[in-house]
């Protein structure tokens, strides 16, 4: 009723990703898209960044990082907007990058259009409750009235421990007990759930009523997928996703195999070494421009991932595009220096406030001892508050050292880790990043 009143902004983009999404495989000459040539050609009147490059020409147009916009930022921003009209979208760092980007109303109802058809896949309807299980910062609460309304309700998973993943179920039982619930969380915590059925039985689960569940953030095993269905029984898909540009393509056929969200994103995939697109079948880095953020345009995106770009059909002969060979973040496994297993976003989220961090990675040496490298411009002044709210998450008696590093280098994978564990203590080697 409320999108009805104003204009029904959601409803008209939830059509679209219905229509355009079901259409089949993405155009081979997108750069002819009306979106796209809209897009261009308000990116090169309005922003200083692009004022110099050819709207007639997507291919003119320059590769961008993180990096390239955080040196540029406000030669980003779009003169079509009041600044304090805009919406900052903070990313948490789970690539050992903090990031700030902003969107416009229409981006941001987009966003919530992705929300209603990607969740709809398996069971979401409006006014459905859902269960995030993250690790709750200030900057991503919400308050008590808020969850209510939304009938979101966001459950802190820090504690992966034992004693937390039986909290856990137990906050999830009392939430899905009379209607039901869909679960959202991270692969890794989902992880540490099959780790935790395997040593006591999925009979702890008992009581649980969801309709499904979706991880998103890092690679999610087939393993953890099976025992999560086999626990909560109820279909567990993997998307994929950032705070910056919103739900890029979930597995909807085959586990792991990203349909992309062709109705809001264009998607390229280039060569390792160069802004070449690569040869046919190779695995690449995907790049994206995001068709419906006109306040930061980000066009020509290099999201940090790689895959393959393929055209696929279903069993009924419908087409479609997706991502294979998707390169997902893996993390590993750290413990507090009480020896509770710790969910790695207690680290991600907390840096959340520290935009100004370009990157780091947290090592954990010994089992009460960490070293945080931290790559900062050199007026960065905040260690000791950093030291701070780090230690609440590691414990009071862990040791904890800061070494300013000029970079943190990736791995052939083009994956930077941003949490290290060196001291093997309970390591699941699965999910070390692949060397």
């Amino acid at each position: 009723m409320m999108d009805a009143w104003g204009g029904a902004p959601v409803k008209t983009e939830l059509s679209a990703l219905e229509e355009v999404n079901s259409s089949g495989p993405q155009e081979k000459n997108f750069e002819n898209r009306k979106e796209l040539v809209d897009l261009l050609k308000h990116a090169v009147k309005t922003t200083r960044f692009y004022s110099s490059f050819d709207s007639g020409s997507f291919f003119s147009f320059p590769v961008i990082t993180k990096a390239t916009i955080k040196e540029s930022y406000d030669n980003f921003v779009s003169d079509a907007f009041e600044r304090d009209s805009l919406y900052e979208m903070t990313t948490s760092g789970s690539t050992g990058t903090p990031f700030t980007c902003l969107h416009d109303y229409g981006k941001k109802k987009s966003t919530y259009a992705e929300v209603l058809y990607y969740n709809g896949m398996i069971g979401y309807d409006i006014g459905r409750r859902i269960i995030y299980l993250r690790s709750v910062v200030e900057e991503c609460s919400k308050t008590p009235l808020q969850q209510f309304m939304q009938n979101i309700y966001l459950v802190d998973c820090h504690d992966l421990s034992d004693a937390g993943i039986e909290s856990l179920l137990d906050r999830i039982r009392e939430l899905s007990t009379r209607n039901g619930a869909m679960l959202m969380g991270y692969a890794s915590t989902l992880d540490a759930f099959r780790d935790y059925f395997r040593r006591k039985g999925v009979a702890k689960a008992e009581g649980v009523k969801l309709y499904g569940v979706a991880s998103g953030s890092e690679m999610l095993f087939d393993d953890t997928r099976e025992a999560i269905q086999q626990a909560f029984g109820c279909r567990c898909v993997s998307r994929y996703s950032n705070e910056e540009n919103g739900f890029l393509a979930q597995d909807l056929f085959h586990n792991n195999e990203f349909v992309i969200n062709k109705a809001h994103f264009i998607y390229e995939v280039l060569s390792m070494n160069s802004d070449e697109p690569a040869a046919e079948g190779e695995v690449g880095r995907i790049v994206i421009t995001d068709l419906r953020n006109y306040s930061m345009p980000m066009i020509r995106y290099d999201t940090g991932d790689v895959g393959r770009l393929v055209d696929l059909s279903t069993d009924k002969g419908e087409c479609y595009s997706a991502i294979v060979d998707f390169g997902g973040r893996r993390v590993d496994v750290i413990y507090d220096c009480y020896g509770n297993r710790i969910s790695p976003h207690s680290v991600t989220n907390l840096m959340w406030r520290y935009t100004d961090v370009n990157q780091y990675q947290l090592v954990q040496k010994d089992e009460s001892s960490y070293l945080l490298k931290l790559n900062v411009p050199d007026a960065f002044s905040r260690d000791q508050e950093l030291i701070a709210d780090l230690m609440k998450v590691l414990g009071g008696e862990s040791r904890l050292m800061i070494e300013r590093v000029a970079d943190i280098p990736v791995l052939a994978s083009r994956k930077r880790r941003y949490i290290v564990n060196e001291c093997g203590m309970h390591r699941d080697d699965r999910s070390a990043e692949a060397q």
